[in-house]
């Protein structure tokens, strides 16, 4: 039992990270001081001076010896060892890189010379952090006679405080990181870290690495020191190539096109869906982040804009999918007589009825005649009355084409008012107008100047043949005249 007790203590203290506390709190951590470089050479009987010649094992004299390290390495002592009693004038000095510049760590002036065999002289590093050296590269100069049999350099490789474990021979050395950082020395987070700047860990704080708050939607962030200023010093990560849709700092809402799922959680992989507007009836394919609602266009209603709403009904036209239903009222079905009392309306209409002699002459006075419907109805202006019309046949048109399909027809509030024109919902009329006086050439007018006469299907081949004669230059061959007052029954 004894035996088994020393061995569950030893694979339990082996097994112990020295960069973490037993609780799982991060500490400050150094890895093992080794051997980082040494070298050996064979004391001659005579020694002459050589100055400014590197030493080597062959030349332990006077000269300078310059030591390559492989890496940057935390120094803890350097020493020599020399050939004669007496040490002659040394200097120490080290250099972060190759070539300098060069600090000196350490003069001595020559000592007497002492009978009894070499002496050692070791120079060590004084405990701190501020009185720590780091350096790739040592270089001893040597004064005096006096020869140089070997030195030893020893140090630790340089982690900055956040790892305990080093593989000194690599080149560069790597430390294997702790507190989430990474980096040959430890000199940076980790990419998924970088909510708090990197810095090196102390004695007193471990200065471990932060995780950035994603929401599991990001697997990189970059820190912005101006976020961390402003956020007092508690937050500066910024989540970069987050998934599922999700997008911000914190990847913390849904992209456009999609809204955020209730349902589900921020950082589950469904909590952004789809928009799925319709393609006809939304205005674009964004939607409200927070219910999924689309942008309908008008008279469309639904959560995906799917389906006309109240007092309208589909159109075949993908502008203006639905189209409000005309509602029979005095305003759109209206008589000349229901109105004769009122002296603005005497005498304002043509008065007309459903009968009417259609010549060629008459045909040509028109800008248009077109067989249509009418579908609903919206005031534009105070002056304006705009109808959405389906334009079923075009029998003429002026110098401004008319197409067929859905569009606009724009009539006189004043024309209504006084019920020049009778207009019933979802019925279908024979037109005949003349644009001048609109508001815009381009424009569909309907005003008292013109006719809408209930449709009757025996007209459509009598109009054929007067658009035919028109097409042979019928209508160049008449006189201008203006339209008669009243048509004949």
């Amino acid at each position: 039992m004894p035996v088994t007790f020393a061995l569950w203590l030893l694979l339990s203290q082996a097994s112990a990270d020295p960069c973490y506390h037993p609780g799982g709190r991060p500490r400050f951590c150094l890895p093992p001081v080794t051997q980082l470089a040494g070298m050996a050479a064979s004391c001659p009987q005579a020694c002459g001076p050589s100055p400014g010649v590197d030493l080597g094992p062959r030349a332990p004299c006077n000269g300078s010896l310059t030591l390559g390290l492989g890496g940057p390495f935390l120094l803890s002592s350097v020493s020599l060892r020399f050939c004669t009693p007496g040490p002659p004038a040394l200097v120490l000095s080290a250099a972060w890189a190759t070539g300098g510049p060069w600090r000196s760590l350490w003069r001595r002036p020559a000592w007497p010379g002492v009978l009894g065999g070499p002496e050692r002289v070791i120079f060590r590093v004084p405990a701190g952090p501020k009185a720590s050296v780091v350096a790739s590269h040592l270089r001893l100069e040597l004064g005096g006679r006096g020869g140089l049999a070997a030195a030893g350099v020893r140090g630790r490789c340089q982690c900055h405080g956040h790892a305990a474990r080093c593989a000194a021979r690599d080149r560069p050395p790597r430390c294997r990181c702790r507190h989430h950082t990474t980096g040959p020395g430890c000199e940076s987070c980790q990419p998924s870290h970088r909510d708090w700047p990197w810095r090196p860990a102390t004695p007193r704080h471990p200065h471990p690495c932060l995780p950035c708050s994603c929401n599991q939607h990001a697997r990189r962030c970059r820190f912005n020191s101006e976020l961390f200023r402003l956020s007092g010093g508690r937050s500066g990560g910024v989540c970069e190539r987050c998934r599922h849709h999700t997008a911000g700092r914190h990847c913390h809402y849904c992209q456009p096109g999609f809204w955020r799922d209730p349902g589900q959680p921020i950082s589950s992989r469904k909590a952004c869906r789809a928009c799925q507007c319709h393609p006809i009836g939304a205005t674009g394919g964004a939607c409200n982040q927070t219910n999924g609602q689309c942008s309908c266009k008008l008279g469309v209603t639904g959560l995906t804009c799917n389906r006309c709403g109240p007092g309208y009904q589909q159109s075949r036209s993908p502008r203006m999918p639905c189209q409000r239903i005309l509602e029979a009222t005095t305003t759109l079905a209206t008589t000349p007589h229901a109105y004769s009392s009122d002296p603005q309306c005497q005498n304002y209409c043509n008065t007309s009825d459903t009968r009417i002699h259609m010549s060629l002459q008459r045909y040509c006075q028109q800008d248009y005649v077109l067989h249509a419907q009418v579908l609903a109805s919206e005031a534009a202006d105070t002056t304006w009355q705009r109808l959405a019309v389906r334009v079923l046949a075009v029998y003429k048109q002026g110098a401004q084409p008319v197409r067929r399909g859905s569009q606009a027809a724009w009539v006189p509030r004043a024309d209504l008012t006084c019920g020049c024109l009778r207009l019933r919902p979802a019925s279908h009329y024979l037109l005949l107008g003349r644009t001048a006086g609109g508001p815009d050439p381009t424009r569909l007018v309907l005003d008292r100047h013109g006719l809408a006469l209930p449709w009757r299907p025996r007209w459509a081949r009598p109009l054929r043949r007067l658009q035919q004669e028109e097409r042979a230059g019928g209508c160049r061959t008449l006189r201008p005249s203006t339209l008669s007052p009243e048509p004949r029954l």
